[in-house]
């Protein structure tokens, strides 16, 4: 599967060259959007020192985390799922059901997204920054990093069960950017929403967890709630694999 993977990321890397203007804009645009999140934070503390308890150093640490786990999916997943939903509506999944691998990781790995990793390499290198100035414990640091693999993988699940989709209802790529839209609203401190959404979005799709979590062991608070980031992307996870096992029987070939 290894050397699978290699030959998909040097197909990605050679698109990507192939399309460099695009894939330039792809890349500016990303760190663009980062520098709003950065101006944004700076017109709300300029202000005040502390908004609910946090500070502008907080702020900071959460955005990046965020943007650190968002882009770190959309390095790693985003290309395959779009491409996912076009080669199961037009029928060509064939050649990869034929090899001998595991269908859905193959096509949950299928592409990278290279300009991403522009993004990717520039908030891990503030965040980096950030934790050297916060100190966080080795212990709280470990949580940090667990906290970060869980949110790429929370929101991988989440896509992929909106995207499977597509073997049942045609027609449904409006819900593919949901996932991506919900994590930009989470984005901001969880205090900040009415107490009603917090509980939602904490515990029930606890997409809030997922970026204040690790800010959290970040700035040394560490809190069960990644057990429960942990158990729901497991159960998602599952979910998102027996749909695909389920709708590979919904499946129609073109050729």
């Amino acid at each position: 599967m290894g050397k699978i993977y290699r030959v998909l990321v040097s197909q990605s890397l050679a698109e990507t060259l192939s399309y460099r203007l695009t894939a330039s804009l792809t890349a500016i645009f990303g760190v663009m959007f980062y520098l709003i999140e950065l101006v944004t934070g700076g017109v709300y503390f300029s202000f005040t020192t502390s908004i609910y308890g946090w500070t502008f150093l907080d702020y900071l640490n959460l955005i990046t985390t965020a943007s650190l786990v968002s882009y770190a999916y959309q390095f790693l997943f985003v290309a395959a799922h779009e491409d996912l939903t076009d080669q199961i509506l037009s029928g060509n999944l064939d050649y990869s059901l034929l090899r001998p691998v595991n269908s859905y990781w193959f096509h949950a790995c299928y592409r990278v997204d290279f300009p991403s990793l522009v993004t990717l390499l520039l908030t891990a290198g503030i965040e980096i920054g950030i934790l050297l100035k916060l100190q966080p414990t080795p212990l709280n640091l470990l949580g940090y990093l667990l906290a970060v693999i869980i949110g790429v993988a929370f929101i991988f699940a989440l896509n992929q069960i909106v995207v499977t989709l597509a073997f049942w209802v045609d027609g449904l790529t409006a819900l593919n950017g949901v996932p991506e839209d919900l994590m930009s609203a989470s984005a901001r401190p969880a205090k900040i929403y009415p107490r009603l959404i917090q509980q939602v979005f904490l515990w029930l799709i606890p997409s809030l967890a997922i970026t204040n979590v690790p800010a959290q062991f970040g700035h040394n608070h560490p809190t069960w709630l990644l057990l429960w980031m942990g158990i729901v992307t497991v159960a998602l996870l599952a979910v998102s694999y027996v749909e695909w096992q389920r709708g590979l029987l919904k499946y129609v070939s073109a050729n």
